[in-house]
């Protein structure tokens, strides 16, 4: 069985719509959803990436109500504390930041919630030596890459029940097995969809910065909220097939390897759009549908499958029947994945090769397009 994480919705009729997906499908089953409060509630502790902004005037008790149904539902729920920011013990106002973490984390507890998904290595300490009956997951944005850095980060931190690899580790299937072998009873939990550049110089920087401020300071993007993802935008938009064929992005079709090296632990991303809930309803349930039947899915576009590529008109034109016999095999990357870091481009094209008969599929559809 293989158990799927996914944003929390920010309604109870369409968190029944999410989980009730676990209804129609087999091989799979969301498990868990995930979510913070949003920057105006009372018990915001700056410590969260703040993404629903949208909702910054709804209370702890309307989140509270939510999480509830989520546990009624028999489906674990995450608070978020996962900014990566290091904690700014000289700001004035960073020990009200510390009392309100302890009401949240007594709320939560109230609650019945016992998982904290959090980024900063200081504050897993912190709950490690305070709040022990809490699990401690630790968050991708530590953005860690190499065997050394879990080896030590474990040894620093055993409070730790589970970890999100770096998305850039995706198809490293080497370093996953080691490190499922050398720490069977950690989780290894990896993201599906996320779609962001491979390799990405801003990932963890760009997780550091306010979402919210979307304000652009002295008319000048370089100090904008929405710096990070203006730069990898335009990349995205400018070569939308080699970044999705390039990608860490896991396909349905691609879950069985994982299987073979006991990781059966995945995560839907999508938090910062999510009040555009049905897309991400439909894209979640096609998704484990594709799991059960790779049939399911064929008629529907690759797009649907990555997260920030999603709306890319480009990629929309091409269906999961028409291209994906030329998408790298996974087996490659069980093979050489862990070259990849080092050689990429250089000394071998296996990737941009695919990327190219990906280009000549979308040609052909739209030349047949044209021809109707």
């Amino acid at each position: 069985m293989y158990k799927f994480s996914a944003p929390m919705p920010y309604n109870i009729e369409d968190i029944n719509k999410l989980l009730d997906i676990n209804n129609s499908i087999e091989k799979s089953k969301i498990t868990s959803l995930y979510a913070c409060v949003p920057r105006g509630c009372e018990l915001f502790t700056g410590f969260e990436q703040s993404r629903n902004y949208a909702f910054d005037n709804i209370s702890w008790d309307y989140w509270k109500k939510l999480i509830e149904h989520v546990l009624k539902r028999n489906c674990d729920f995450i608070y978020l504390l996962n900014s990566p920011r290091p904690l700014d013990v000289d700001n004035p106002n960073f020990y009200k930041q510390i009392e309100t973490l302890k009401k949240l984390l007594d709320e939560l507890s109230k609650t019945g919630v016992n998982k904290l998904r959090v980024a900063s290595a200081q504050l897993m300490s912190y709950i490690g030596k305070h709040y022990p009956h809490f699990n401690v997951f630790a968050s991708t944005s530590l953005e860690y890459k190499t065997i050394w850095e879990y080896q030590n980060f474990i040894e620093f931190h055993p409070e730790v029940r589970q970890i999100i690899p770096s998305h850039d580790v995706n198809k490293n299937f080497k370093l996953l097995k080691n490190l499922k072998k050398r720490y069977p009873d950690i989780e290894f939990e990896l993201m599906i969809n996320e779609g962001c550049l491979k390799g990405c110089p801003n990932r963890m920087f760009h997780e550091m910065i306010n979402a919210d401020d979307k304000a652009v300071v002295k008319d000048d993007i370089c100090f904008s909220g929405v710096y990070a993802m203006f730069y990898c935008k335009s990349v995205e938009f400018r070569y939308p097939v080699q970044n999705l064929v390039i990608g860490n992005v896991i396909f349905p079709w691609d879950i069985e390897e994982y299987g073979k090296i006991d990781i059966t632990n995945f995560k839907f991303v999508g938090r910062d759009g999510y009040i555009f809930f049905d897309s991400y309803l439909d894209s979640f349930n096609m998704y484990l549908k594709g799991i059960d039947d790779i049939k399911n899915i064929e008629n529907f576009s690759i797009a649907d499958f990555t997260h920030h590529l999603k709306h890319n008109k480009i990629l929309r034109k091409l269906k999961v029947k028409d291209c994906r016999k030329y998408f790298p095999d996974i087996k490659h990357f069980v093979k050489y994945g862990h070259l990849c870091a080092n050689q990429c481009g250089e000394e071998c094209s296996y990737c941009y090769e695919a990327s190219e008969k990906i280009q000549n599929c979308l040609k052909n559809s739209q030349e047949i397009k044209n021809e109707i």
